[in-house]
């Protein structure tokens, strides 16, 4: 117990960020003005061109990461650097901190050990923000960290293997965190009406500045021998772009976002923690200590990694430490069904049908280049590359689109239609795309018709992403965007192991890719019966958004008026 209290009351190395008044009735009276006038929003107008393309421009700058680091170069070389270290071993395995690990195993199990502690963080992290009112600061802070991670990835080689490891865990923790801080910004910046097109422009962004990265790493990469670049160092150097790229285009974001209320202080006697975890436990409608038990079981991946080392148990067992963050969802999703109900069907719908466009766009390249025999296609990985890069930019052009589509009919219309492709796309892929014959250019005519499923995905795939953010927003309460939106991420994180589950179960028992893929579909159609019950005009009265909209118009309507006085 005095441990617990411990940690509860922990919290003092931010104190100089968040300066507490104690002792004295003055003090304390002096921290009520400056927290009352905290709250008070700095008058800073929406649907500014200028922030908004700044704002659009950290998505630009990330989506480097997933694309060079996370998507093409990093997997592979630390596959093969890991697979080196593992011919020394005994048993053929490498060794990272004593754990046996396979090498083509070693970079999903570093995904998925940052996803952990993202799953217990994210939340804090997100209350914090919104109670101190450094949302943009700490969107600062941890781009910095995850960029510099990124950028040092060029110093893995060799025995370093596990560097790569801890350092992309780092990058992929501060990567996550960021993007609360970012997607908080969104109903800041624009309107009601301007949601859906100002979130798909971000989108489009992320995946043009992804992709034209993506082409100058491949050119790099195709031209190393002329360069007089062996591979390993082509590939160092394009992973550290990806860093540098992150840091540089996210200047322009820091430039042009303002804050949009004052810095708070703290309660007198009261850690930054325990604010935190009192703010959790408000909005989960359940106690602080309860909140804060189940998001720091996380943390016991320290405790089970040394121990499933020594016990020699499988390395799958630390991820038990995730359990914590899916039942606070669960329990979130139950207190919210009653004071919340809209919100809640529209977060259980974004659950389901976005697990199963995260495993079509896992199992798309491993449908592709699997031979015809298990259901695939055997498509060589030099046009496999040209596809990865045609979806990307494809994908621009998709959520600029759904983005013109969603102001037309509205976003929740435009998301429903997108979750209809998907639909469609999944059982053409069991489906079609059997005919093996060459076509034009000796291309198999079968591979001819994935790069037009290719497109129709990519099509959808941002502006369904794109969507779901906008609409989220506008359910969000003001000044509890960054805790929403952190629930919102560890959301997708918490139950994305259903879609991969149901996939690889069926492709064990079937033995073939297709009706496997043809599972998934059972995501979309789910996650598309429950979202056509919510009511998005109560959904947003329920955030009280819609009041605060009509407010700002009535106050830019009335300055005018005011000028001339």
């Amino acid at each position: 117990m005095m441990c617990f209290r411990s940690f509860w009351n922990f919290g003092s190395v931010f104190k100089p960020a968040f300066t507490e008044s104690r002792h004295t009735t003055r003090t304390m009276h002096v921290q009520n003005q400056a927290n009352a006038a905290a709250e008070l929003p700095l008058e800073q107008p929406t649907n500014n061109r200028r922030e908004i393309i700044g704002w659009a421009m950290y998505d630009w700058a990330n989506s480097a990461f997933s694309t060079t680091v996370g998507t093409v170069f990093l997997g592979p070389y630390l596959a093969s650097l890991a697979d080196a270290a593992a011919k020394a071993s005994p048993d053929g395995q490498a060794r990272f901190f004593g754990l046996p690990v396979a090498p083509d195993s070693f970079l999903p199990y570093c995904i998925a050990f940052s996803v952990v502690l993202q799953a217990g963080f994210l939340p804090i992290l997100g209350a914090i923000a919104d109670y101190a009112h450094r949302r943009k600061q700490m969107l600062q802070r941890f781009a910095i960290i995850g960029g510099l991670a990124t950028t040092l990835l060029f110093f893995v080689q060799g025995d370093l293997w596990w560097l790569g490891g801890v350092l992309f865990i780092l990058a992929n923790l501060c990567f996550g965190a960021a993007i609360v801080f970012y997607n908080a910004y969104l109903p800041d910046i624009a309107s009601e009406g301007a949601r859906d097109r100002v979130s798909s422009f971000g989108w489009a962004m992320g995946y043009l500045g992804g992709g034209v990265l993506l082409v100058i790493n491949l050119i790099l990469f195709l031209l190393r021998d002329r360069l007089g670049l062996d591979s390993g160092l082509a590939v160092r150097i394009n992973l550290a772009s990806a860093g540098i790229w992150w840091l540089g285009w996210s200047v322009w974001t820091w430039l042009t976002l303002r804050p949009r209320h004052r810095a708070r202080r703290l309660p007198a006697g009261k850690s930054i923690l325990r604010v935190a975890f009192d703010q959790l436990g408000e909005t989960m409608e359940t106690p602080p200590r309860t909140v804060a038990s189940l998001l720091l079981s996380p943390l016991l991946v320290f405790v089970l990694f040394p121990l499933v080392s020594a016990l020699r148990l499988p390395l799958e067992a630390i991820f038990i430490a995730v359990v914590g963050p899916v039942i606070m969802i669960g329990v979130f999703l139950w207190r919210k069904s009653r004071s919340r109900p809209q919100t809640a069907k529209f977060l259980l719908a974004y659950l389901i049908y976005n697990d199963g466009i995260q495993t079509v766009i896992g199992a798309a390249t491993l449908f592709a280049a699997a031979p015809a025999i298990r259901g695939g296609l055997g498509i060589p990985v030099e046009r496999l590359t040209l596809l990865i890069l045609m979806i990307q930019f494809v994908a621009f052009f998709g959520a600029l689109f759904f983005g013109a589509l969603a102001g037309r009919i509205g976003g929740q219309r435009a998301l429903v239609t997108s979750l209809v492709i998907w639909s469609s796309a999944v059982i053409y892929a069991f489906l079609g795309m059997r005919d093996y014959s060459p076509a034009a250019l000796g291309i198999p005519r079968a591979e001819l018709e994935f790069w037009i499923l290719g497109a129709m995905i990519a099509t959808v795939l941002g502006g369904s992403q794109a969507l779901s953010r906008s609409l989220f927003a506008q359910m969000i309460p003001k000044n509890q965007e960054a805790e929403f939106f952190s629930i919102y991420e560890i959301s997708e994180r918490g139950t994305s192991w259903m879609g991969p589950f149901l996939f690889g179960f069926v492709n064990q028992v079937v033995g073939n890719l297709r009706p496997a893929i043809l599972s998934v579909v059972i995501f979309f159609v789910v996650g598309l019966a429950i979202l056509l019950t919510v009511n998005m005009a109560r959904a947003i009265a329920e955030s009280g958004r819609r009041e605060e909209e009509q407010a700002r118009r009535t106050i830019a309507e009335e300055q005018p008026a005011q000028a001339p006085a």
